[in-house]
């Protein structure tokens, strides 16, 4: 009831959904229909950023200057609690000396107990006249924190991102070792250059003729050597870098056009694995646009259910700049 929790019933839908982007309370849904394993049945679509612990927010304050200034900070369950009247003893206003012990609570539900000893975790927030300021939690704020990200991080593997992270990373010691491969025969054919130019040269300045062929199994043509053996071609699903055009992937939202972006949610709401919304200063003042996940296009692997999704985000974007 947003009455009873001191919300006014015009804002029970934004409390709504931060409830589910701080991680207070996540979505998840489970269809046996849609497959045999729990990957295939389970989902975390809805929420943002998935694959991550926290997602961000962006706040907006008067900066020094008297300008509109913009700072991203992780998006925990503690920044949903402080707009509920049922947590408000649980938070005040940080004096100005505190400073030197005061922790963001993301950074503190990491540290140890030991660690955490004469420090205390704050999260940001503006005053009325809308400067930052710290508000600091109680440790009641801390646990309740701690007890979401279990729960979120317990969904994330039940949804099997694990099985995704480590394909991710098998991925990239593929590469890696591809990389290394090529790096040899590149040494090994420069190798073979430099003895078949020492070889004529020294058959130049020899006044020895010529006897039959040189021993070694060498192939000069132009005064390069060239190595018989053949690389065997590394074999891979294609990823999504892969069929890149120019650059710019299967599917692309260069930066300079999210300020054209009429924040219609098509791209990071059918795609959460490429686009995430972010808040950015526009003439002066503050607009919400979407924007790429920086490398997110290298791992995820490309299927015809996700080209088709693709496809439909890009005739679906308000805005035409999904390319």
């Amino acid at each position: 009831c947003g009455t009873e929790n001191g919300i006014a019933e015009d804002l029970s839908n934004a409390r709504s959904q931060l409830a589910v982007e701080s991680r207070m309370s996540p979505l998840f849904v489970h269809d046996p229909s849609k497959g045999t394993t729990l990957r295939d049945r389970f989902s975390l679509d809805g929420n943002p950023d998935i694959n991550k612990l926290w997602t961000s927010s962006t706040i907006e304050f008067i900066g020094e200057n008297g300008k509109l200034e913009l700072m991203e900070t992780p998006l925990t369950p503690a920044e949903f609690a402080l707009g509920e009247v049922r947590f408000k003893k649980q938070f005040h206003k940080m004096p100005a000396d505190a400073a030197a012990t005061a922790i963001p609570i993301a950074e503190y539900v990491e540290m140890s107990l030991a660690a955490r000893e004469g420090h205390v975790p704050f999260v940001w927030a503006t005053d009325a006249k809308k400067h930052l300021i710290k508000v600091a939690c109680t440790e009641a704020i801390a646990s309740l924190v701690e007890d979401r990200k279990r729960f979120w991080q317990t969904l994330q593997y039940l949804s099997g991102q694990h099985e995704d992270q480590m394909e991710g990373k098998y991925l990239k010691e593929v590469e890696a070792l591809k990389a290394q491969y090529e790096e040899v025969l590149q040494l090994r054919e420069s190798s073979l250059d430099d003895i078949a130019t020492a070889m004529s040269s020294l058959a130049a300045s020899s006044k020895a003729p010529a006897r039959g062929r040189s021993p070694l199994p060498l192939t000069v043509t132009g005064g390069s050597s060239v190595a018989t053996a053949q690389a065997p071609a590394a074999t891979k699903d294609a990823s999504c870098a892969e069929v890149a055009a120019e650059g710019t992937g299967p599917i692309y939202l260069a930066p300079e056009d999210e300020a054209k972006c009429n924040d219609c949610g098509t791209c990071y709401q059918e795609l959460p694995q490429f686009f995430e919304k972010k808040i950015m200063i526009v003439d002066g003042e503050s607009q919400t646009v979407a924007t790429m996940i920086p490398g997110a296009l290298d791992t995820v692997q490309l299927t015809p259910d996700l080209q088709r999704r693709m496809d439909r985000v890009k005739s679906a974007c308000d805005a035409e700049i999904i390319k």
